[in-house]
């Protein structure tokens, strides 16, 4: 399979460097155009009132996700990936819909995700966008677990 565009899906923790490698390993060979998207899952302040609070609360969200992919950007950089082939994105919705999303609209051919590796209550009560991601794909995934 030849990959021509990777599609990264960050959460701009201290347990991406997996993916990023992978990603810059699979970049390299196939000469790939590496995306790399933040999601703002905003979906948990809608118990909030929208004031003038919630969109300097947001502008700040989105900031953030914009420091996040810009420093996914230069780890990838600095593992070989060539600068001008990496894409940054700031989504904002469920992750996992997000991504798939995104990958359809940007004829994406891998997308590469990390995974907590939670178990039981625990990935009940979370969640998992990485399950979620591969149960929505349309492409193939390949999830990283975390060390």
């Amino acid at each position: 399979m030849e990959y021509k565009n990777i599609l990264i899906g960050t959460d701009g923790g201290d347990l991406m460097a997996p993916v990023y490698d992978n990603a810059a390993y699979f970049a390299r060979l196939t000469d790939a155009t590496v995306h790399i998207a933040y999601v703002l899952d905003v979906a948990g302040f809608t118990a909030y009132p929208v004031d003038s609070s919630w969109e300097n609360m947001y502008d700040v969200l989105l900031a953030e996700g914009k420091n996040i992919v810009a420093s996914a950007k230069k780890d990838l950089a600095s593992r070989g990936t060539n600068d001008d082939r990496i894409i940054t994105t700031v989504l904002d919705g469920h992750p996992a819909e997000e991504l798939d999303t995104y990958a359809g609209s940007h004829d994406i051919d891998l997308i590469i995700i990390g995974s907590h590796g939670r178990k039981g209550l625990d990935r009940l009560l979370i969640g998992s966008v990485a399950d979620k991601v591969v149960r929505g794909a349309k492409v193939p995934v390949l999830i990283i677990r975390s060390r």
